[in-house]
């Protein structure tokens, strides 16, 4: 059952809000379990390009560069776009700042338009409306963090894109997908990872003193304590910076694909660094 809600309750986490038709859709909150295994999808994963990277550290990416893409179209409010085999959607300002600040996300079962659109309307009060935004549908892409790696390497290549501010939110279906890739596959690409409406568990692969920074980290519940707990203690056990508190317990933490818990989740991202 899918649930649709007005963004009126932007008023309620502090945004401007708005009093037009726009809405987010929030999600089915009977979303299967997935399964994450790490070395699943590997094969298709590319090593990123660092020959172009400013280095200044032996981290890989390293802190303090950019990605230094070029070529990318800007003023895009969800693109359609294919990197090899994997579909995803594109948003990117009318002048995306250089390096940019990027946000991959992986859709849970409202699919990766709804969550394109969802993004967009909270961009502004969110502080998220600078960023470039890439959405995979979790449903899709269901245990699959390979697909997100991919679209990774492709933004960018396509955009120059900042090292520290590069954000990782997975939500309900996607989750199995975004801890594959968050943990495991590309654990030293984020500066920060919300786990949101979770559905199964994972732990990082390495800790933060083998990673050289401290990535921050946070779960939103959608009603399911037990895996949120889970990953937060993982997560503060691996030397993350997690918030207090954490799990996240605020408006709509109790039901899954609340849009108060989404927003909460968005929000988490500007000013994070690694």
């Amino acid at each position: 059952m899918r649930f649709t809600f007005v963004l009126l309750v932007l008023a309620a986490c502090g945004g401007s809000g708005s009093d037009d038709s726009s809405t987010i859709d929030a999600g089915d909150e009977t979303s299967s379990d997935v399964t994450t295994q790490a070395d699943a999808q590997t094969s298709d994963v590319k090593i990123a390009d660092v020959a172009t990277e400013q280095p200044t550290s032996s981290i890989v990416p390293p802190l303090g560069g950019s990605s230094n893409g070029s070529g990318g179209a800007s003023n895009l409010s969800g693109a359609s776009e294919k990197a090899g085999s994997i579909n995803y959607q594109l948003i990117v300002p009318a002048t995306p700042s250089k390096p940019s600040p990027f946000l991959l996300v992986y859709s849970g079962t409202e699919g990766g338009a709804a969550m394109t659109s969802n993004l967009i309307s909270v961009g502004p009060t969110t502080g998220t409306d600078g960023f470039i935004r890439a959405v995979l549908d979790g449903v899709v892409y269901n245990a699959n963090g390979a697909a997100g790696a991919t679209v990774l390497d492709d933004v960018r290549a396509k955009y120059d894109i900042d090292n520290d501010r590069t954000y990782l939110l997975s939500e309900s279906a996607g989750t199995g997908s975004g801890l594959m890739l968050g943990f495991h596959l590309r654990q030293e690409y984020f500066a920060a990872y919300w786990v949101n409406d979770v559905n199964t568990t994972d732990s990082p692969a390495q800790n933060a003193s083998a990673l050289g920074f401290q990535p921050w980290g946070q779960v939103g519940p959608g009603g399911d304590l037990v895996d949120a707990n889970f990953i937060v203690n993982a997560m503060k056990t691996a030397g993350y910076r997690t918030p207090t508190p954490a799990p996240y317990n605020g408006t709509g933490s109790g039901t899954h694909g609340d849009p108060n818990q989404f927003i909460a989740a968005v929000t988490f991202f500007p000013g994070k660094t690694r």
